[in-house]
């Protein structure tokens, strides 16, 4: 059952996305729900409350749900494949949360509150331990940086996240595939290996047979 609070973090979050924080009245988020205005302070002080409450539940549940799986898990393909997953599984649920911290500067700037600070710090261990133990395992490429290869990682979900906002729940499961082959596995179709051996050897008799076959025909001229 949707409580009268859950309603208000839903409605104020996609107004938040469409409008900005600054520009979403606590009006705009009463008329939303249904409410008038004085009513909508029985549940929250402010609507900076409201933001603070909708990035917060959306750490929470995506931290619980990293510490739920990837300790189950091993190697570098397998950790990066639960916290992809887990990352969508989670936005999912929170449609609007990555964007509201995206877009809103208070939230992850240097006076960002400190229990959102640390709960953002506590998620991006899970992609900088999956790294550092690649990196030692021999699985990354030995020229990645760890930090930067998990930054990038991580920032391509939640990019990715917003661009698929409205398709995620329906779609959740290519873009993470489509993730992990740019990311993990490479996009680039591997180039072909050079034969050798025997067969090899034979492939390269028959292509220098039809060049001197060529500039034989070419030395003697056109058939008088």
């Amino acid at each position: 059952m949707t409580t009268r609070r859950s309603q208000i973090k839903r409605v104020a979050a996609k107004l938040f996305v469409e409008s900005g924080v600054a520009g979403t009245s606590v009006r705009d988020i009463a008329d939303g729900v249904g409410l008038l205005s004085g009513s909508l302070y029985h549940h929250f002080p402010s609507k900076d409350a409201i933001a603070f409450a909708i990035i917060d539940d959306f750490l929470r549940d995506l931290i619980s749900r990293y510490e739920s799986v990837h300790p189950h898990v091993h190697g570098m393909r397998a950790e990066l494949r639960a916290l992809v997953h887990s990352s969508i599984e989670i936005a999912t649920r929170h449609p609007y949360a990555t964007e509201i911290y995206q877009n809103e500067r208070f939230y992850h700037g240097p006076n960002a509150p400190a229990p959102i600070a640390a709960a953002v710090q506590r998620a991006h261990e899970f992609w900088l331990d999956t790294a550092f133990r690649a990196r030692d395992s021999g699985e990354l490429r030995a020229e990645l940086d760890p930090p930067e290869f998990a930054r990038m990682v991580r920032d391509g979900v939640w990019w990715s996240v917003r661009h698929h906002r409205e398709s995620l729940a329906e779609q959740g499961a290519s873009i993470a595939d489509t993730l992990l082959a740019v990311f993990v596995d490479g996009g680039a179709v591997p180039a072909p290996t050079q034969q050798s051996g025997p067969e090899a050897s034979h492939d390269i008799r028959s292509r220098l047979a039809v060049l001197e076959a060529r500039v034989a025909a070419l030395e003697n001229g056109p058939d008088e």
